[in-house]
């Protein structure tokens, strides 16, 4: 695994938790697996002091876990987690489509339109599809104009993609999930509340199944 390096001292800490969590959201460090910290600190290019910083924050957030005379741990993907994190993702993607529908204008549909296209040409990319699909969702909540309910889904978004991920690797096709959103932007644009959280929820829950079938 291999890390980019940091030059400024006081960035140390941020960049060693940003650099191990995105590790671990994209599957590069693997659930279950443990963390070695001499070998973090040499690839991460930093002491490690900074280091264990970044591991109590990491641990405090859920991702790792320490365990008394055996060593600290990547947490794994369980179906408790991944019940919590889908029940709140669909009731505020619920509440985004509710609120946005009323506040659409051929501009915000346009924008829509636009961020989808990035989804189809990184259809040959899972890591940037991904993240350009979380951006689309992200770009709803924002169009939604509750900032709190942004900051909600924000917040869910990195465990979202860890899950997501591992649907990825477990052969969850980008094509299916492009067509997913084809659906969803066909219901904003026919301004139907209905038909777009039909989409919606259809979308996650085909991720959903997908992350249970190979946990």
């Amino acid at each position: 695994m291999s890390f980019l390096k940091v030059e400024q001292p006081q960035l140390f800490k941020d960049h060693a938790y940003k650099e191990i969590k995105k590790g671990i959201i994209q599957h590069e460090v693997e659930p279950g697996s443990m963390v070695n910290e001499r070998s973090l600190s040499e690839s991460l290019g930093i002491s490690r002091t900074p280091l264990k910083l970044a591991l109590q924050q990491l641990e405090l957030e859920g991702w790792i876990k320490s365990v008394p005379r055996k060593g600290i741990f990547i947490k794994t993907i369980n179906r408790r987690d991944v019940d919590d994190i889908f029940q709140l993702r669909k009731a505020n993607e619920i509440l985004v489509i509710e609120l946005l529908i009323p506040l659409l204008d051929n501009e915000a549909i346009y924008k829509i339109e636009k961020m989808d296209k990035q989804l189809s040409v990184n259809k040959e990319d899972p890591l940037k599809f991904v993240y350009y699909d979380s951006s689309f969702h992200l770009f709803l909540a924002e169009l939604s104009q509750n900032i709190r309910l942004y900051q909600l889904i924000q917040n869910l978004t990195d465990h979202f993609n860890w899950y997501r991920f591992a649907a990825l690797k477990a052969g969850k096709s980008l094509d299916e999930i492009y067509y997913e959103h084809t659906l969803i932007i066909e219901g904003l644009k026919a301004r139907n509340v209905r038909q777009t959280t039909d989409a919606v929820l259809n979308h996650i829950d085909n991720a959903y199944n997908t992350i249970i079938a190979n946990l």
